[in-house]
């Protein structure tokens, strides 16, 4: 297997493993309201009517789909990295002490924002199994 054919899989399974993860975020939007309205009181404070959430999830599910095809790169990788920093900030105080109760959930957003930081950079190698143009 020559290096290309193995990044190219290796952003390959990069890909599948952050959609996997948004997916789900993405469908708590859509279909478990109260869950995910409040998540979104704690961490930011706001408090957002059911029918915003269910927009917000059905632009966030398009851009995750362009995302998976590997389409409108520029946008839709860095639109995952925003999205995912942003996240991370706003619970990097759950981070430290690190060995309180839950708290060792929060590391696993650490790899996750390399992996975007990774796949964005590198977004014009990841052209396995993608409909890009070249």
């Amino acid at each position: 297997m020559t290096r290309d054919t193995r990044i190219r899989i290796s952003l390959l399974a990069l890909r599948m493993g952050v959609f996997a993860v948004f997916m789900v975020w993405t469908l708590d939007k859509l279909f478990n309201y109260q869950h995910n309205s409040g998540m979104i009181s704690h961490y930011y404070h706001v408090d957002l009517p059911q029918w915003f959430l269910v927009a917000l999830g059905l632009a966030e599910l398009g851009m995750l789909f362009g995302f998976l095809l590997g389409l409108f790169k520029n946008f839709t990788y860095a639109a995952v990295l925003v999205a995912h920093a942003v996240t991370t900030l706003v619970s990097s105080w759950r981070l430290l002490p690190p060995y309180e109760i839950h708290q060792l959930l929060y590391f696993g957003s650490l790899p996750m924002l390399a992996a975007c930081v990774a796949l964005y950079l590198l977004r014009s190698e990841d052209t396995l199994w993608n409909l890009s143009k070249p």
